[in-house]
């Protein structure tokens, strides 16, 4: 019975064993190969990215330069310094690590190929970084964040406008883009180092707890925002409607910050406002250019028209820019219709002209439009094509130059890169990238003066007909 029964309890235990090393030995396989999926599909990412820029990017870029930016973006965006390593794997070469990166870099991801046993050596890459180049650091760093920085470093290389979205910085955008969000109604930046105001929304949730442009936020949600980023900074602002949160801040002439503890809400981005500044004179302003931004300005024109507006003034300080086509709607309420608004050249030297399409366009209203050095992008092109048509007096400083078209191409895994793609042109041919538009009167506010020197100058020009002799002098 004895000898039975270790015969019984040693089957037994070699079954338990060999279930378990079934077991075992099957979640490593499915995991390795869930995780060479996974690498396969980021890789492509960044191949992807790669094809793309070379496509669409407005200058030809070799693409050895974009890898080495590539690396170079490896290095800045994981926050390492430059190491020598004695061993690459099977390599077994000695070298500066950035030198022996490129070689491996350059072999796996120039291949034609999309076969993946081909980017063994870029996988290689990648497991170096990983494993040996990070060995000593406490947080694992997974693939996924080296082929981000990867194309980061790449697109950051191309220009200051071309950008790399990750999937959520995407979502951001497209949000910003529809004008609608759960949030407190601020715009920030980082100045110097610390997440600073630059707008209040009217009408919302900051703009009534006195939250003003200017202000420094020093903690979000109790949480300091020394190291955090913009989309940090933002992801911890907003939020769904009716939740609080918090925001210490400090602003100059106080002698500590102060805590702010305010309840989300819908917040609508306003592209514009308008109101009558007297009798006369009535008054848009546009902060972005949105998809309602033309439809919302329509109204606005013909509610003052209804106010018996005589004269108009366009206020574009500030404006960053957005879509093409709504500045195209803009110009178009005020050039006959069928005339250029704009053209845009591509890296092929292709044209795409854009004319003016509105059908009863206001032709004889008096009008001034007011710039600044933050006007860019589709702000240039109105005030571009109503200077080159003389349809309006332009006061104010020198526009920010941003001539320039991007596009945004999503890639396979929610992110994407926003690329420089073509020109603007102004009706005259002229480029605004680097130059900007050029006001017909300079104005400059004299410093200590509580009133807004830009509208009062506006208002001068078009109550004592000084408008018409500029135009015509101009014509």
């Amino acid at each position: 019975m004895k000898t039975l029964f270790d015969k019984r309890t040693i089957l037994l235990l070699t079954m338990i064993i060999t279930v378990l090393a079934v077991v075992l030995f099957t979640n490593r396989f499915m995991n390795k190969l869930e995780s060479d999926a996974l690498r396969a599909r980021e890789i492509e990412v960044f191949k992807d990215a790669l094809a793309i820029v070379q496509k669409n990017y407005i200058q030809e870029i070799q693409e050895e330069d974009l890898i080495k930016s590539a690396l170079e973006g490896i290095i800045e965006n994981i926050n390492t310094s430059p190491i020598s390593i004695k061993s690459f794997k099977d390599k077994k070469e000695e070298g500066d690590i950035n030198e022996i990166l490129e070689r491996n870099f350059l072999d796996a991801v120039s291949t034609k190929d999309s076969n993946w046993e081909e980017l063994k050596e870029f996988k290689d890459v990648l497991t170096v970084f990983r494993k040996s180049y990070f060995e000593n650091r406490e947080t694992d760093v997974q693939s996924k964040d080296l082929i981000y920085a990867a194309i980061k470093g790449m697109v950051k290389s191309l220009d200051t406008h071309s950008d790399f979205m990750t999937p959520q910085q995407y979502k951001e955008m497209q949000v910003e883009t529809k004008g609608e969000f759960g949030g407190i109604g601020i715009k920030i930046d980082k100045k110097q180092g610390v997440i600073t105001v630059t707008e209040v929304l009217e009408e919302t949730p900051a703009f009534r707890a006195g939250i003003e442009r200017g202000d420094k936020i020093i903690m979000i949600n109790n949480e300091f925002t020394k190291d955090m980023s913009i989309q940090e900074a933002v992801e911890g602002i907003r939020g769904t409607p009716s939740t609080p949160v918090s925001l210490t801040i400090f602003r100059e002439g106080w002698k500590k910050p102060e805590k702010f503890t305010l309840k989300r809400d819908n917040v609508s981005i306003q592209s514009l406002v308008s109101k009558m500044l007297d009798s006369e004179t009535g008054y848009i302003r546009i902060y972005q250019f949105q998809k309602q931004t033309a439809s919302a300005f329509t109204a606005s024109l013909l509610k003052l028209i209804d106010n018996d507006m005589k004269y108009l003034v366009l206020d574009l300080r500030n404006n960053p820019g957005g879509l093409l086509h709504s500045a195209v709607d803009i110009v178009s309420h005020f050039i006959p219709s069928g005339k250029l608004v704009v053209s845009i050249k591509d890296k092929n030297g292709k044209v795409k002209d854009y004319l003016s399409h509105h059908r009863e366009p206001y032709l004889a209203l008096p009008l001034v439009v007011i710039i600044d050095g933050e006007s860019a992008s589709a702000s240039e092109i109105v005030a571009g094509a109503l200077k080159d048509w003389h349809r309006a007096v332009i006061i104010g400083t020198k526009s920010y130059g941003k001539g320039s078209v991007q596009t945004v191409v999503p890639l396979k895994d929610g992110s994407a890169l926003k690329l420089t793609t073509a020109r603007y042109y102004t009706p005259k041919g002229i480029s605004i990238e680097g130059r900007g538009i050029t006001p017909d009167l300079i104005v400059k506010p004299k410093i200590g003066n509580n009133k807004d020197e830009y509208i009062c100058k506006a208002m001068d020009l078009l109550r004592n007909n000084k408008i018409f002799r500029m135009l015509q002098k101009e014509s």
